[in-house]
């Protein structure tokens, strides 16, 4: 069945059903998504962790009041993403990429498989900008938010931050082999337990640290003992599992899953950037992150009134001066359930 490209109801329900692209960072540990808010501004709590004692009372005394720390509440008004695409009458009146040689396909016809790949390609980009602000949350606490014009000058700079210090810089680099990487990975795992509560079960490492790994004195040490029964330390058995993610392997003793991020962005001045620094590891609780979106207000051409639409994404059709533009629409905050959750270790930065 054909889009109908004029209903942003039906461009909404086709964006729904369609399958998102892998965001390895915003999956793993952003994933939960609340029903979009309908108000502008959104309520972002998060809490850090610790382990309170119950007070001693003397007898017939009622309790003592605990006050409820460790929960924070910042209001926030979500950023807009907007990413939009214009067709030309010039992009039309020529075959297309991978269309046949002797095409019997009309203009009008081009038209619609070019917005139903614009659709696609710029719900994508968003889902991108939501891993790059993944990936900043993770390593720095915090993401800084850009403001464009139409014409892509910047005109406003806003920062999301949250109360996070998990930030460790290492005795000796691993890029040296006689590092004691086992041992900052040990150190790295206690801190999110002891503040936390849960153990960490997930490792995330820049594209350099594989090697790190398994080059190093200590590890191989451990991994050459012939047989498994007498130390079950770790297991690392190297394996893509999709683009730019490889699983390394398993560290049983400290119930850590590894894994090797070199996935790449481009950035708005068109450099070619990691998400994730080729020197730096994540450490983590995953699952319990959200993306908390709010309702995008827009303009209806045909009723010449606002409509407000309550969407993770919301595109609009439009049509004027000889072009047909698609606009897709987002305001999201990424938000932890814990800021004691990760822990990041930058392993060639030493203290």
């Amino acid at each position: 069945m054909a889009i109908d490209f004029s209903n942003t109801f039906a461009l909404m329900q086709t964006l729904e059903k369609s399958k998102a692209p892998a965001s390895f960072l915003l999956d793993t540990f952003f994933p939960v998504t609340p029903t979009p808010s309908v108000q502008n501004y959104i309520a972002v709590e998060y809490r850090k962790g610790g382990r309170r004692l119950a007070p001693f009372v003397v007898k017939g005394a009622r309790g003592v009041n605990l006050d409820r720390t460790g929960s924070k509440v910042d209001i926030y008004q979500p950023p807009t993403m907007a990413a939009s695409r214009v067709i030309n009458p010039e992009d039309i009146e020529t075959r297309g990429f991978g269309e046949n040689i002797y095409s019997t396909m009309t203009p009008a016809e081009r038209a619609r498989v070019l917005q139903a790949k614009d659709l696609r390609e710029l719900q994508d980009s968003i889902i991108n900008r939501k891993n790059k602000m993944a990936a900043d949350i993770l390593t720095t606490g915090k993401t800084v938010i850009k403001g464009y014009a139409d014409d892509g000058k910047e005109v406003i700079t806003d920062t999301v931050a949250f109360d996070w210090t998990q930030e460790a810089k290492v005795a000796k680099s691993w890029a040296d082999a006689g590092a004691t990487i086992f041992d900052d990975i040990k150190a790295a795992s206690e801190q999110i337990q002891e503040s936390a509560g849960e153990v960490p079960t997930i490792m995330i490492c820049g594209k350099n640290v594989a090697d790190y790994i398994l080059n190093n004195d200590q590890i191989m040490k451990w991994l050459a003992i012939p047989s498994a029964s007498n130390l079950s330390l770790m297991g690392l058995q190297p394996r893509i599992t999709s683009p730019q993610v490889m699983r390394i392997g398993m560290i049983q003793s400290l119930n850590l899953e590894v894994y090797s991020y070199a996935e790449t962005y481009t950035d708005d001045d068109g450099t070619v950037k990691p998400f994730l620094d080729p020197n730096d590891v994540i450490i983590a609780i995953p699952g319990r992150g959200r993306q908390l979106h709010a309702a995008v207000t827009l303009l209806n051409d045909s009723t010449k009134s606002f409509e407000t639409f309550a969407s993770a994404y919301v595109p609009q059709y439009s049509a004027g001066n000889n072009q047909l533009a698609l606009t897709v629409y987002s305001r999201c905050v990424l938000a932890p359930e814990f800021v004691d959750d990760w822990a990041v270790i930058h392993t060639t930065t030493t203290a």
